[in-house]
Order: structure tokens, then sequence, then C-alpha cells
């Protein structure tokens, strides 16, 4: 006779469940937050972009390398809130915090190299969150810069180009630095090195999508609305005020 007691099917129907009132919600949803859907372009890409930036100006490996240090920086003075992989993290640092960051980067021989891959941005967007790191005032904006960095952000407007990709896999690989993503064995995401390779093999494509989702849900929970975003909303006004948009093929006949 087994005397083993039955289980519930409802208790194991809901099993990982959280009941809120008289709501259960799902194990996705309580264990990172309601699911929202989060514009690449218009949201993720403007706030990533500065990494692009420091690949184009200085190297792909030197963005790799900021972006360690940078989040060894924030693991080892606990300072925590944010992933700074973000433009806007950086707009709610303390100055102090921001002075030693700079401090710890300048005895890696790194400041000056990512102040010069980030001087001619700056001259673009003057009151850009990472204006901190500059070390001159705002100069006249350079016309063949503008250029190249108006064809960048068209390649860049597609998340599945390989700079788009790579773009993203920084706030990723953070993530991991920092302590904060955790990947079990077997998943994607845990062959995230492919991603260097991406997209000339199969599983480095399988690893950038696994990227486009893994920072769509994050930044869904990291990033505040459009309407709160400073950054953002001066991104694309500055840009409106750079290259006003022409609208006359809107009045032809």
């Amino acid at each position: 006779m087994n005397d083993k007691p039955k289980q519930d099917p409802k208790k194991k129907a809901l099993e990982g469940y959280k009941k809120v009132g008289t709501k259960f919600l799902p194990p996705m949803n309580h264990l990172i937050g309601p699911m929202k859907n989060v514009s690449y372009f218009r949201l993720t890409m403007p706030e990533l972009i500065w990494w692009d930036v420091v690949a184009q100006n200085a190297s792909d490996q030197f963005s790799v390398d900021l972006a360690a240090e940078i989040s060894k920086f924030f693991k080892e003075k606990n300072i925590k809130g944010s992933w700074w992989a973000f433009i806007s993290d950086y707009s709610k640092l303390e100055e102090k915090d921001f002075e030693d960051l700079k401090a710890h980067l300048h005895a890696l021989g790194m400041l000056v190299i990512l102040q010069s891959s980030l001087s001619k941005f700056l001259d673009l967007y003057p009151d850009c969150p990472l204006k901190r790191f500059a070390n001159s005032s705002n100069k006249p904006i350079d016309p063949d810069y503008l250029n190249k960095f108006e064809s960048r952000v068209e390649i860049l407007a597609d998340k599945r180009s390989r700079e788009g990709i790579l773009m993203q896999a920084q706030a990723i690989y953070m993530g991991f630095v920092l302590g904060k993503l955790h990947i079990v064995q077997g998943l994607v995401l845990a062959d995230f090195p492919e991603v260097s390779k991406y997209p000339k093999t199969p599983r480095s494509v399988e690893v950038g999508a696994s990227i486009c989702s893994t920072l769509n849900m994050l930044g869904a929970q990291m990033l505040p609305e459009y309407k709160e975003n400073e950054w953002v909303q001066y991104f694309w006004k500055r840009s409106l005020e750079i290259r006003p948009m022409n609208w006359e093929h809107l009045t032809r006949g």
C-alpha cells in the first residue's frame, strides 16, 4: 500500500508562482519584474552607443577591457543600483565616485584613450552624462565626424548587425563581471565568448539572438521610462538640432 500523500494538482500547477493579492504571478514575472516592450532604436541604442563610439575610435579590445575595468571598479566599491553600461547610469553617479573612477582608469593608462575616443562624440552632445570624463571645453562640431557618426547610427539601428550585437554584448559582459548575471550551463548564453565570431558561425548567431532577448528583458527593468529618460530625450532632440529633418518630400505634389 502506498502511503505517499497525493500532491494537490492545483499546487503543482502553481508551483513557482507568487501570490500577490488575489493574483498569481508566474516565476519570470516576480523574479525579474513584469515584462514590457523596450524600443531598441528609440531607447536602448542611444543608451549603449558610447561603447560603439569607443570601439570605433580606439578598438574593440579596448572597449571590452574598459567595460571590465569599470565593472571591477564598481564591484570593489560596492556601488549598486546599476550595471554602468547605460549612459543614463552616469547621471546619478556622485561626483566623488566619478572622480575615483577616473583616477582608477588613469592609473591603468585608460583614461586618456577614453577621453580621446569620446571627445568628438561629446562635441555633438555636450550635455551627455559622460561629459565628466572630458578634460577640455566643447569644440565646434567636426562635419566629417558628424557624417561618419550618422552613418554609424544607421548601421547600429539594425540590432542584429555585427556592430549592434557587439555593442549590446557590452552590457551583458558587464553583468557577468559584476556578478549580477549568472547563466546556467547548457544555455546558449553560456557560450558568450562565441559572440566575437558573430555572425560567421551558427553558434555565434544563436548567442547574438540570446544577447538581444536578454538585454531587452533587462533593459525593461533597468532603463527608466522614455518620458523620464533625460539622456535619450536630449539625444534625439540634439540630433535634430544638429541635422534638422527635411520635410520637403511631404509637401510635393
